[in-house]
């Protein structure tokens, strides 16, 4: 594997995979502490959505490092 497959491949995991992640974590927190443990305070429900928040902000530098990065391309070229 080449550095840039490498990289397209980090930058893909930090934009999609961590998001999804985070997502499927939201939906699982909130099955558990709405439905089985019976906790419908708001304090459930915003601990519930922190993986989500987590993955949306672990994503942002993947965007930045898209852009950096097809500069970088094109510049090479």
């Amino acid at each position: 594997m080449t550095m840039h497959q490498l990289r397209d491949r980090m930058i893909h995991y930090l934009i999609f995979t961590v998001p999804i992640v985070g997502l499927i974590l939201t939906i699982l927190e909130l099955c558990y502490f709405m439905w089985w443990h019976g906790d419908h305070s708001t304090g459930a429900l915003i601990y519930s959505f922190i993986p989500v928040a987590m993955g949306l902000l672990l994503s942002i530098p993947g965007w930045f490092w898209k852009n950096e990065a097809e500069k970088h391309d094109k510049t090479k070229k």
